[in-house]
């Protein structure tokens, strides 16, 4: 399929692979979708067009950019930004079409639906997966031109309920963009009389036909408050729908509204009242953001988990549902706007005169059939040995860009890049292209099934692992998959039936590895030499900081198996894998304050003291590790600093740019050479997974 994008500044078509619902999302082949233009060239505006834009945009800081010179070196670095540039954005957010598949979970629509859709997923192209909680059902096919409107439309009704306006309210509306119409319409549609304010004549000229007094701001004496003054006292409310660099739109709203009189803020300026009308009339000022409640909410939006209806809350599902009850009763009409319909082959055009444009309303208007995806470039064979296994990377995030793909493409005597999954398709489209893989898809099935496809390498979000490692376990496929192996005890004991039951189509059980990469790093290796030689028991301390994470990213998700699991896998599997004794007893002691400590006693005498300690702020080593066996002890900081002591006197320290991720995919390869004769856990992974998963359950309980 096709998709329209922002990179670089520009506005281009991009060919990608279809979408794949996911268990609570639909599958819409699209029939028109509208443009916002203030969202949408505001997205284009953003993005940087060269590497200094990128780099002052992505690092934020030039320290930033001297650690990772440091940890990565210039051409790494280099790479990172400009693969930034290179980044998508797709553009769009409102659709109407037919439905042509549904996730697992969705019992709401089937396969022939149509419907209005928004919100993620709902951009410009063909095809798009879509949560089911942002789409309307529409009750006849011939209504998808006017409802590929729903999200616009929608803000304006999200508007309209945060004003929580009595009946026959006397309410205002600045800037008369599509936003800004559909907000007229919405207000008009519940009885309200709405005064309509927009320098240019045309945009008062739609606005007074949906009903709106037009009202010519150079001609009305804000200062005198004439209008106010004449009507009561005032307005009920206020919209605010502009965009623009001045506070000036506040002013004029504060001297239009009465007392206890509502600023609905939904455009784009400075935020500022001046606090003697404030004062004096006691306004309040109420932020509009986005099409109803639900949006930006994860729970809403990936878990699917919508608000009880009891609340009464206008949520996008309700306020989308509303908005195609108030379409089919003629309440709302977009066709007021006189919409101009492109082709949406000729889309990327149309963005260039957008501002200049008198027209609000643009719609994309969808072939019948859409054009075949285009296939990847087939990757340069002489690249890669002969005998190099056909793998695919399922997950094309930022870790597996940064770190996993870089290291195939060093490895092209071991691996063979043969596709890249992705969840969305042009992040899947994109990933292939720069690592030259044979293909993009969103399907993962499609990629186990390959039959040059010999091995995955999995990582996606923690929640997804345990089914994507036993579907290609099941296929006889080698496995690499990104910590944790799973989030469940349950799942882990599937995983292990998978694994023994698995047999490859080249003969033995397949690689079944996890990507501890820890005890793979080069300073691991050299305490590993020194343990061999020393074979008395240690004592282990590792201190492990798990660092701030951005709010509302994925990996803080409860649902993603929580910190502990996710990221304390590590210095479990470290500490197992490095006494190399078995374990006899464990104790855990949870903090007051998220923090816990776990304590393990060996067979051989060896102890290990694991400290996990949520960090409000950057400070410090990630992890460091203090191994003490009498006179000696090692003190280790993120696995790329050791410093030796002897009787307490520093003796030696070694710097390294490696946590052996690298280092790890040699071993896998060497993995799948053995074709894994050495029993059901060769590399002690599902043990450590175990005991992960079993200090996780009894700090919960």
């Amino acid at each position: 399929m096709q998709l329209l994008i922002a990179r670089k500044g520009a506005v281009e078509l991009m060919d990608a692979p279809d979408p794949v619902p996911a268990e609570n999302e639909v599958l819409i082949e699209t029939a028109y979708s509208a443009v916002s233009p203030g969202t949408e060239l505001a997205a284009l505006a953003s993005q940087p067009s060269d590497v200094v834009g990128m780099v002052r945009k992505g690092f934020r800081s030039w320290e930033k950019v001297k650690k990772s010179l440091e940890r990565r070196g210039w051409k790494d670095t280099l790479a990172k930004v400009e693969a930034s540039v290179e980044k998508p954005i797709p553009l769009g957010y409102s659709l109407a079409g037919r439905v042509t598949r549904v996730g697992s979970a969705v019992e709401d629509f089937r396969p022939g639906d149509w419907v209005a859709a928004s919100g993620p997923g709902a951009g410009h192209g063909h095809m798009a997966a879509v949560p089911r909680l942002f789409c309307a059902r529409l009750p006849k096919p011939d209504m998808a031109k006017d409802a590929c409107v729903a999200a616009l439309a929608c803000v304006g009704i999200h508007a309209m309920r945060r004003a929580d306006l009595s009946a026959g309210a006397k309410v205002a509306v600045f800037g008369l963009g599509a936003i800004g119409q559909f907000t007229v319409q919405a207000l008009r549609a519940s009885g309200h009389r709405v005064l309509a304010f927009d320098p240019v004549e045309s945009r008062r000229t739609d606005a007074a036909r949906a009903g709106a007094e037009d009202i010519d701001p150079t001609s009305y004496d804000f200062e005198k408050a004439s209008y106010a003054t004449a009507h009561g006292g005032g307005l009920d409310a206020v919209f605010l729908c502009v965009k623009s660099d001045s506070d000036e739109v506040m002013r004029h709203a504060a001297t239009l509204c009465r007392k206890r009189g509502r600023i609905v803020i939904v455009g784009e300026f400075p935020i500022h009242l001046p606090r003697e009308a404030g004062y004096e009339k006691e306004l309040e000022i109420r932020i509009s953001a986005a099409y109803g409640e639900g949006r930006y909410d994860p729970a809403y939006e990936r878990l699917d988990q919508d608000y009880p209806v009891e609340h009464g809350r206008g949520t996008v599902r309700r306020n989308m549902e509303l908005f195609v009850r108030w379409l089919g009763e003629g309440r709302i009409v977009p066709s007021l706007m006189r919409p101009q319909v492109i082709p949406f082959g000729d889309a990327p055009s149309a963005y260039s005169t957008l501002n200049q444009s008198p027209t609000v309303l643009t719609l994309f208007k969808y072939s019948a059939s859409a054009p075949s995806p285009t296939r990847m470039v087939e990757p340069q064979r002489s690249h890669a040995d002969a005998g190099a296994v056909g793998i695919a990377v399922v997950g094309g995030g930022r870790f597996a860009s940064e770190s996993h793909l870089p290291n195939l493409l060093k490895a092209r005597d071991k691996f063979h890049l043969r596709a890249v999954v992705g969840r969305t398709p042009a992040r899947a489209a994109v990933v292939a292209s720069r690592f030259n893989a044979a293909y993009a898809t969103c399907d993962l099935h499609k990629a186990i099934a390959d039959p040059e496809t010999s091995a995955l390498l999995i990582a996606t979000p923690h929640a997804r692992h345990a089914e994507q490692v036993i579907a290609a376990l099941n296929a006889g496929k080698h496995v690499y998959v990104e910590k944790p192996l799973c989030i469940s005890l349950a799942e882990l004991a599937r995983i292990e039936k998978a694994h023994h039951d698995a047999r490859s189509p080249y003969g033995g059980r397949p690689a079944l590895f996890v990507g501890f990469n820890r005890r793979h790093a080069p300073l691991s290796q050299k305490l590993a030499a020194w343990r061999a030689r020393e074979s008395k028991p240690v004592d282990v301390r590792y201190l492990f900081r798990c660092t701030p994470m951005p709010s509302g990213e994925w990996y803080d998700d409860p649902s993603q198996g929580g910190r502990f699991v996710g990221e304390v896998c590590h210095a479990v599997d470290w500490i197992l894998w490095f006494t190399a004794s078995p374990l006899e007893s464990r104790a855990v002691i949870p903090g007051l304050h998220g923090e816990a400590d776990v304590f393990l006693r060996f067979a051989d005498s060896s102890r290990a003291h694991l400290r996990f300690q949520p960090a409000w702020k950057n400070e410090g080593a990630k992890e460091r590790v203090e191994i003490q066996q009498q006179a000696t002890r090692w003190v280790a900081e993120d696995f790329l600093e050791l410093h030796a002591f002897q009787n307490d006197s520093h003796t030696t320290q070694d710097r390294w740019k490696s946590k052996g991720h690298r280092e790890a995919l040699d071993a896998f390869a060497a993995m799948i050479t053995s074709r894994d004769a050495t029993g059901d856990d060769p590399q002690g992974f599902l043990a450590s997974s175990r005991l992960t998963l079993e200090l996780a359950e009894a700090l919960r309980t």
